[in-house]
Formats: C-alpha cells, structure tokens, sequence
C-alpha cells in the first residue's frame, strides 16, 4: 500500500486526510485552501457530517415550514422579460416566446421606450398582449417608477381574472434604490392598491421586494438577503396600516433576486433567503403555511460582457441552473446579448430552451432539492442566514430600509463590498473568461434588433466625494476592461508590443504568454510572442523590421540576470520608447514599466496605452 493513499475500505480518517494535504501543500499553510465569500465567510476545502448538525435540525422537508427546501415540486416557471420599445413588436416577440416553451411574460415597461416597451395607454397594452391568453400566460410587470400607471392599466386588462404569476410588482423601495427619489404617497397608494388587489385577484402579487439593485451595484449575497428582509418588514408594516391582516399580506409580496455563476453559493443564497424570510413572517403572526417565500430568479447582470457576447451563454446557463438546484419558483434567463442591445428572435429562443434542457433533458424539475444534505451547501446555508439576520438587524436598528438608505448606510456598505471584488478582478484574482483571460482580439459581435445605448456608469471604486445617499447604480464586472478595449476598437491596425523574448520557448513561453493575455485585454495586439532568437543581434534585427515603438522583455529570472540589462539598452538605442519587463519589479532604470502575476492589470494597461498614444 502506497503511503500517499488512504487505506482502502476503511473509514476516512480526517487527521489522515490532512496529514496528506499537509505533505502536498510542502509547508505552505493551511489558509492556502480556505478561501472566502464576499461576505468573509469561510469556504473550507472539507466539510463532514459534524458541520450540519444545526442545520439540519432546522431545514424541514420540501414545501414545508422553514422553507429551506423550497417548494414541494422541483419544477419552475419560465418566465421571460421583453423590452423591444415597440408594442407590436413585443407582441411578436411574446407569441413566439410561448410557442417556444415560455410560461409566463413580464414587461419591462418604459413610457419613453428608452429601456422598455412604450405603453402609456390602454391601447398600447392592447397592442403588446394581443393574441395572449391571460389566464395560461400570467403577465407580471417591471415599470419602475411608473409602477402604479401601468398596474392600473393591467388591472382593467385583466377583467377580475388572474391566474397565479400574475404580478403587479409595486416597488417604491426599489424606485428609491434606483433613482435616490421617494415619495411618502407611492408608499401609501402601493399599499392600498395590494389591499384592493388582495381583495379582487387574490392569486396575484401587488408588490415586489426586490434585491437586484444591492446585487447589480456589486453587493454580497448576504447584504442582498438582508436588503430583501429589510424591505419585506417594511412592507408588511405598510401593508397593516392599509388594514390587511399578516395572513393576507404575506402573499401579496414576490421576491426578486439576482443569481450569478457560483452555483453553490447562490444555491446556498436562496436557502437561506427562504429560512429567514419565513423567520421574519413568523414573527409578524403570518401562519406557518403562508410563511414561504415566492422567489422569481433573474439572471445577473453584473456577470454579462460585451466582448466574447457568446460566453454569457455558459454563465446564463450556470446561473440557470444555480436557481434551479436553490428551489426559484420562477427563472428568467437573460439573453446572451444583454448587454449589448435588445435580443434578437435567436438570442431569445438561446435565453428560453437553455431553461428547457435543465428542466427536461436535465431532469432538474423531477428532484427536489437537490443540493439539501450536501454539508458545504447546509453549512453555507446556515452561515448566510446568520450574517443576512445581523446586517437586517443593523438596517433595523438605524430606522429601517428607507432611513438606512436615505443616510447612505446601505450605499456605503455595498461600495466597500463593490470595491473589493473590483481589486480582485483589477489583479485578475477573479477572472472573467472572453474579457480577463482568453480575450478575442478579432471575435465578431452577435447581432442585436438594435444596440443599447452605452452609459456611463460609476467607478467601480469608492469616491471621496460620493453623495452619501446616491442611487445604487448598476454596474458590470467587465466594464473597467471594456472601457480599455473601446479605445483601440476603432484603430486599424491594432497597436501593438514587440516581444523581446529572451532563451528558449521553455523559458520565455510562461511569461510571454501572460503578457500577451493580458496585452490582449487592452485589445493590444503581440509581435512575435512565440519568437526564439538565436542570439541579441537576431532579436534586435526583428525589432527593427517590426517597427514597434514599445517592447516587452519575457524570459526566466537567470536570463534577466545574465542577459537582460545588455537587450533594454540594445531596444533603447534602437528607438524604442517604452521598455517592459514581465517579471515583479527590480532595480534598473533601463525598464519603464513592469508586468506580474498579481499587478493591477487596469493601471498596467492605462500605462501601455499612454505608451503608445492610444487616447
């Protein structure tokens, strides 16, 4: 029997488990294999049996109170969103949506038709749910600010009839996150339309507790949970005042969340948002079978990319399935071209069947639950919804939601949050595939019906000067690197970086080709990055027939002892203006910028530009 095995057939003993990892990991320490969430909680490399105990005592069965498990069936609805600015056209696009397989619609409503369908009118609607059975296909609405105008108007569509997924979804709280504007009367007259909703079509849902903004502004899963109980109390308070009993206002409120790529973190998300909603709905006398959260799941907006469109595919897809193995009751699966403009008919039917295969071909609509009993997801479950509980207590405590946000509390904690991850990304700790690593420098766009606007959005780091109270304003994880990319897009040719590399392809090769990964996030292109010289005047030859103005120095650490300072110096005299070094800095004043594994890959690349004049 080998030493660097367990013994088979017997139990898995964890000091001997370590022991192994111990002697892998060659005195590196243990912290090496613990990483963290963006809350700070801990990700172990093992997890046993031991670590569940508590959580299991509290997780139920499916469709039963907590509601950890989610519902009784493991089947959702596909409910898509439609935003093309035309009625008519949004009329074409739902019919064929649900011939395709979709079972529910949502509209994204702008009276502008900047960011939605324009519907102001009666007729307009008309227009846009034309030929829509209303009772098979259940419409909800996003119409943010203009939330109430087009409930209104959906209310006399619908005639007294609405089938379950109907949702009218009221969010002042979310108008205010959104556009730092609240007025005292939305609250009141959000109320009082669920009172007369809850009255007249009680199996729809009149308001939304919303927890994108804190998602898509670049917040933590648990600062997301604790904004959704933080809204829902609120909620619930005003919903009493409007004179509806606990029993009756809890299933007026519809909970929406964003769900990214780490499927076990965001499955663990939706875990324990249901636990502590349904603590939260105990506490208000809610009965125990109408404490359940309903949780629509939107694919994240702050994971999609403009350049290498076709890879949001896999992370719409994994986002997907993150919702499905977390028990949503609804998924709505953006379409891979989001964040370039309004999906076209094939970028639609991509968004709806990749539902279709995890639900059918999959078979994730027949289990139940199942990431329940997995001791990482449990432990996590239990973690989250400890760390939400205390960050809802803390909005609490400062007054609520509406203070919290009014005095920028929330605003402040989502920006640190924001800001870290962004360094991670900036140093490529975290990596977005098509964008930080594996960038495409002549990649075709996928067509959109029409582009959208491209808008300025805020730093992804915290100002000195922010207003407090600002908006949580969205934002894109690629956005930093495509801002870089943009610059270049119109140049032709692409400017460029000669490769002095320096010994044998076993030498240069590593650094040579994490310089020309990250050169190519700049949309920069390489000059001879695979290139080996037989000796300094074949280099030097090659520089000059390049006609490069910048070059980048690759090869092992001995190369730069020995050889190094004799090439800068040959590349200077050359003409070349701005000399790099792939390696971590070191005394020479012959090298004008340096590149390494673990640097600020957007500062690095603000350099290079400078460099070459790109502006």
């Amino acid at each position: 029997m080998s030493e660097h095995h367990l013994p088979l057939g017997e139990p898995a003993d964890e000091a001997q488990w370590r022991a192994l990892v111990n002697k892998a990991l060659k005195g590196a320490p243990w912290d090496r294999l613990v990483s963290r969430t963006a809350d700070g909680l801990e990700i172990r490399p093992l997890y046993r049996e031991a670590d569940i105990t508590t959580a299991t005592d509290v997780a139920g069965f499916p469709g039963a109170a907590p509601f950890v498990r989610g519902a009784a069936s493991g089947a959702w609805l596909i409910r898509q969103a439609f935003d093309h600015p035309d009625p008519t056209q949004t009329n074409r696009d739902i019919l064929a949506d649900l011939q395709g397989g979709v079972g529910a619609i949502e509209l994204m409503v702008d009276p502008e038709g900047a960011c939605g369908v324009a519907i102001t009118t009666a007729g307009d609607l008309d227009a846009a749910l034309a030929d829509v059975i209303l009772e098979a296909a259940p419409v909800s609405l996003d119409a943010g600010s203009h939330a109430l105008a087009a409930a209104e108007l959906l209310v006399t569509k619908l005639r007294g009839v609405a089938p379950p997924g109907t949702a009218f979804n009221l969010d002042p709280i979310g108008a205010l996150m959104r556009t730092d504007a609240l007025a005292s009367d939305n609250v009141q007259a959000a109320a009082v339309f669920a009172a007369r909703v809850r009255t007249h079509l009680p199996h729809a849902t009149a308001l939304r507790v919303d927890a994108r903004p804190v998602h898509e502004a670049g917040g933590s899963e648990a600062q997301e949970i604790a904004l959704a109980l933080a809204s829902g109390i609120f909620y619930m308070r005003a919903l009493a005042t409007a004179g509806l009993a606990p029993d009756d206002a809890a299933p007026t409120l519809q909970v929406t969340v964003s769900v990214g790529t780490d499927v076990l973190v965001e499955a663990a998300k939706l875990r324990a948002l249901r636990l502590c909603w349904a603590r939260v709905m105990e506490a208000f006398g809610v009965s125990a079978d109408k404490r359940a959260a309903h949780i629509r799941v939107v694919s994240s907006r702050r994971m999609m990319t403009r350049y290498d469109a076709w890879t949001n595919i896999l992370r719409v897809t994994t986002a997907a399935f993150a919702a499905a193995i977390g028990g949503a009751d609804e998924i709505t699966t953006l379409p891979f071209t989001d964040a370039l403009g309004v999906a076209t008919p094939f970028a639609r039917r991509v968004a709806r069947n990749t539902q279709h295969v995890l639900m059918e071909e999959a078979h994730l609509a027949h289990v139940r639950d199942p990431a329940g009993g997995a001791w990482f997801v449990e432990s996590l479950t239990r973690d989250l919804a400890q760390a939400a509980w205390a960050k809802m207590q803390a909005i609490e405590a400062q007054g609520g939601i509406i203070t919290s946000l009014q005095s920028g509390a929330l605003q402040r904690e989502v920006a640190e949050t924001r800001a870290t991850r962004a360094k991670r990304f900036a140093t490529r700790r975290e990596t977005i595939t098509g964008v930080t690593d594996f960038p495409l420098l002549d990649g075709k766009a996928p067509d959109v019906d029409r582009p959208r606007p491209r808008r300025l959005t805020p730093s992804h780091e915290i100002s000195a000067g922010e207003d407090a109270s600002s908006p949580l304003n969205p934002i894109r994880w690629a956005e930093p690197f495509e801002a870089l990319r943009d610059r270049v897009e119109a140049i032709n040719p692409l400017p460029a970086v000669f490769f002095a590399n320096l010994g044998a392809v076993s030498e240069f090769g590593p650094r040579a080709n994490f310089a020309r990964n990250l050169f190519a996030v700049g949309g920069v292109s390489a000059i001879g990055a695979e290139a080996a010289y037989v000796s300094g005047n074949a280099l030097l030859a090659a520089y000059k027939e390049s006609g490069a103005k910048t070059a980048v120095i690759c090869g092992p650490d001995a190369r730069y002892s020995e050889d190094m300072p004799a090439v800068a110096e040959a590349l200077r005299d050359a003409g070349c203006a701005h000399i790099i070094l792939a390696g971590e800095p070191r005394g020479t004043d012959l090298i004008q910028q340096f590149i390494w594994n673990g640097c600020d890959a957007v500062e690095a690349l603000h350099s290079l530009h400078a460099a070459l004049g790109v502006r």
